[in-house]
């Protein structure tokens, strides 16, 4: 049976996203989830291959993330969370936006654990000042990755102290973010360099492109990408082959713009293969695809080639296994693949790949420790089966034989359109306050200004308004949204128009 098993390769695809939470380059960031995702992801994301050999990974960076690193590991940058964390003396408004915000962590496998933070959970609006210190100790240490308190044993101490944080021990706390924000960029560049995993970029922020391809912005999609692939490689020394396009929203004339950037491939939903080629993707309940053929092929349109995801997969990863025993969900994971497998017998080809390409960060926190004895279990895995290899997506596309797209549908990964960024009557205002600024800004050339106009065509602000999303933070990300907006006429020595002033949300 095994000598008749087809070898299946495995691209696993971390895609690293945050958004710009600053209101200018050189202000702190209102919201701390780059410092926080910085020390409790992308770093052990990475260096758990120290521990898998075998295995190769693949990395998408929003390119203003990168940016963000450097700001908080180089220059020592804040955001409000860590400015608080270092004061020494509190008001009141400085009380009320701690209790507001120190409880920012999952309740099971972050507040639970911690016996000081969940005893403050409990009887928050009655606290004596040291409460808040400690508060937002436990906060910031309930955020680092337990992986960290064997390299810092003075973190380690930090954790077991539970209570009455000194000021010292809070700015302690904040230096080891910044150590582990600082070893980042070289660890991945180290990486690169032994041809472990491969980087790839985003839009340089985060951008929509179909969505302001058709609102005629050809120029500012196209701007988005160069810089991209610039900042990327400028960071990390390397041009990236591929581009992970914002929320794997593609279509024809989004692959035109890729083609002209010197861009090879990119990557798309299994949804958006099925519109392309007429073929529905069936499952039973559990979720297994009857017939994976096609979704496990490379595929080409307008000379770009395109891999196309198992959303499943990614789902299972994001929303199911954290509720599991971590090893019994990883043994499931490897029980779906091995049956996507054992389904090639009667395939005619012998290159087949798995795409599991999705979010590498936001999942992590629902899962207990912090995600590594599932990563480390379905590594181990498929590291100790040899019909199954890892490989580096650019690689594996140069040594296959994509097949040709005779037609490509426009959509994203969720519900194949763009309606989550779009067509809805918040959604429609921010962009209608984005168009009215860049009409504004039409005559001018103004290099400070336009950033501020690419930053306001983020997805993230778009996602956000209107419905069915809400981040519980919306009013202030509608404020960061208009802020840069206002930013454009500053920059360019002109009074910002009163709509501005007016909240979306």
């Amino acid at each position: 049976m095994m000598s008749r098993t087809k070898k299946l390769s495995i691209a696993f695809y971390w895609h690293m996203h945050q958004p710009v939470y600053q209101l200018e380059p050189t202000g702190d960031y209102l919201m701390p989830w780059v410092r926080l995702h910085a020390v409790k992801d992308y770093l052990d994301m990475l260096t758990i291959l120290d521990r898998h050999p075998g295995i190769k990974l693949n990395f998408n960076f929003v390119p203003v993330l990168l940016d963000s690193l450097i700001d908080y590991g180089e220059k020592g940058m804040h955001d409000l969370h860590s400015r608080f964390t270092v004061c020494e003396t509190l008001d009141e408004d400085d009380k009320t936006f701690i209790l507001n915000n120190f409880f920012d962590s999952n309740y099971e496998t972050m507040i639970a654990p911690s016996p000081a933070y969940s005893a403050l959970y409990e009887k928050r609006g009655k606290f004596t000042e040291q409460d808040y210190f400690d508060l937002m100790a436990l906060f910031n240490l309930a955020w680092t990755d337990p992986v960290y308190q064997q390299e810092y044993p003075e973190l380690k101490a930090l954790v077991q102290k539970q209570r009455g944080y000194t000021f010292e021990d809070r700015k302690k706390i904040i230096d080891i973010h910044r150590d582990i924000i600082r070893k980042i960029i070289p660890a991945y560049k180290k990486f690169v360099a032994e041809n472990k995993i491969e980087i790839t970029a985003s839009p340089y922020y985060h951008p929509i492109l179909p969505v302001l391809i058709n609102k005629g912005w050809q120029d500012d999609a196209r701007a988005q990408i160069k810089k991209g692939l610039d900042r990327v490689e400028e960071i990390l020394g390397k041009r990236p082959q591929g581009m992970w396009c914002s929320e794997q929203s593609i279509s024809p004339e989004t692959l035109a713009l890729l083609k002209e950037q010197g861009v090879k491939w990119t990557v798309g939903d299994e949804g958006i293969l099925s519109s392309s080629i007429n073929f529905e993707f069936v499952r039973d309940f559990q979720g297994y695809m009857e017939d994976p053929y096609r979704l496990l092929k490379t595929y080409r349109y307008n000379d770009v080639n395109i891999v196309f995801r198992n959303a499943t997969h990614a789902n299972l990863i994001s929303f199911e296994y954290y509720k599991d025993p971590q090893s019994a969900a990883a043994n499931n994971l490897y029980d779906r693949i091995k049956t996507i497998q054992s389904k090639l017998l009667s395939s005619p080809d012998s290159n087949h790949l798995l795409t599991i390409a999705m979010d590498g960060e936001n999942c992590w926190e629902f899962y207990q420790n912090d995600g590594a004895q599932f990563l480390d279990k379905l590594y181990e895995l498929i590291e100790n089966d040899e019909s199954l290899e890892t490989v580096l997506l650019s690689d594996y596309i140069a040594a296959d034989t994509p097949k040709k797209l005779n037609k490509l549908a426009a959509g994203s990964w969720i519900n194949r359109n763009f309606k989550l960024w779009i067509d809805e009557p918040v959604k429609d205002l921010a962009w209608d306050y984005l168009e009215r600024v860049k009409s504004d800004l039409a005559a001018e050339d103004n290099r400070l200004a336009q950033r501020e106009v690419y930053i306001a065509e983020g997805s993230d602000w778009f996602w956000w308004y209107g419905k069915p999303n809400d981040s519980g933070k919306d009013a202030l990300f509608d404020y960061i949204f208009r802020e840069h907006l206002k930013n454009v006429y500053m920059y360019s020595g002109l009074e910002a128009p009163e709509f501005l002033d007016q909240p979306i949300k």
